[in-house]
């Protein structure tokens, strides 16, 4: 068993992890929740009533000495923070996307886990949306051969809707951007899963400024690494708050075939064949929380807890994630292409 602490209680918390935390109690159980709100620690006294309620993450590690792990969250502004106060108290870490906003606050992240040999472990649960195992499965079938490019459009007519009715996403003193922080961790990482690929480069392009004013369209043209030195893969996500439809819809294009992601539908092409469509039950554009997607997310951090050679993948996808974010937001503010840099080699203990 693993005794764990919840810090943050908003809609992604209520809605998200605990329906999912609960459901994998005889594991993962949580004693503490640390939370600001009065409004939102009585509604995490209702979803776990066994557990001690704390006004604030400091409070509660100052209390608490028997913990294992922290689920993190808060809004973006303070993952950072409260991901190094953890692993400084010895907890492993959960902690919502984005992960950080810099490749510096990364590497102090990284150091501070590698040094007391902790899991540091972001919450990538897109990658367990049926319709993207769908996808991921028939890539790694080679029905479409080899990956030349992905696409990933996210399609939405406004921010997604806080527990507490505040805005906070469409402030960046809270959530380090626009629809970029919002939205392009999951995608930056679906993409990376998709194509395979180390990214190479980015460029970006924004309606709003970015950063200081959040971002309601961007656009992030990108380029990964291919198996030959001389060949590239490439990849698009768009991602929009000013769309006047709520959809998700993908595609990626191989040498011998097409898949296409429409919602909860996966269309498999292949020249000379009966395209075949697959009806996955769920799609990727309804609701924010997703439960079940986490469901799978929690059963990877649980086998990461206890087989650090586990913590390589998710921590790959982190670092890919946080490259292609700060080379974005680069990207768009100076109107050009920005490289994402060399990759960080990670200690022997992740590997």
């Amino acid at each position: 068993m693993h005794r764990g602490a919840l810090a943050g209680f908003g809609a992604v918390a209520e809605n998200g992890h605990c329906p999912a935390l609960l459901d994998q109690k005889d594991c993962l159980e949580i004693v503490a929740v640390a939370e600001q709100s009065q409004q939102r620690r009585a509604a995490a006294a209702r979803c776990f009533p066994e557990a001690r309620i704390y006004e604030s993450l400091a409070e509660l590690l100052a209390a608490e000495k028997h913990l294992d792990f922290a689920d993190i969250a808060t809004p973006p502004a303070c993952h950072f923070g409260a991901a190094e106060a953890c692993l400084e108290a010895g907890l492993h870490v959960l902690c919502e996307k984005p992960l950080v906003f810099s490749r510096r606050e990364f590497d102090l992240l990284l150091k501070a886990a590698e040094k007391k040999r902790l899991a540091l472990f972001t919450v990538h649960n897109w990658k367990y949306a049926p319709p993207m195992l769908k996808a991921r499965e028939l890539i790694q079938k080679g029905m479409i051969g080899a990956v030349l490019h992905a696409e990933l459009h996210v399609l939405r007519n406004q921010p997604s809707v806080t527990a507490d009715g505040r805005d906070w996403r469409q402030d960046p003193k809270l959530s380090g951007g626009g629809i970029m922080a919002d939205h392009g961790w999951h995608n930056f990482y679906l993409a990376h899963c998709l194509t395979g690929g180390k990214p190479l480069s980015v460029t970006a392009a924004f309606t709003g400024a970015g950063r200081e004013k959040a971002e309601r369209s961007c656009s992030c043209q990108i380029e990964f690494e291919g198996a030959d030195p001389q060949e590239r893969k490439t990849a698009l996500v768009y991602l929009t708050w000013e769309s006047p439809v709520r959809k998700n819809w993908g595609a990626v294009y191989g040498r011998t075939g097409i898949i296409e992601i429409r919602d909860d539908i996966v269309i498999l092409e292949r020249k000379g064949e009966k395209t075949v469509m697959f009806e996955t039950g769920e799609k990727l554009s309804a609701g924010s929380a997703h439960p079940t997607w986490m469901a799978g997310l929690l059963g990877e951090f649980k086998t990461a807890l206890e087989s650090p050679a586990q913590r390589l993948a998710n921590l790959r996808e982190a670092e890919t994630c946080v490259a292609l974010m700060t080379a974005g937001y680069e990207s768009a503010l100076t109107g050009g292409t920005v490289q994402t840099g060399l990759l960080r080699t990670f200690a022997q203990h992740f590997i």
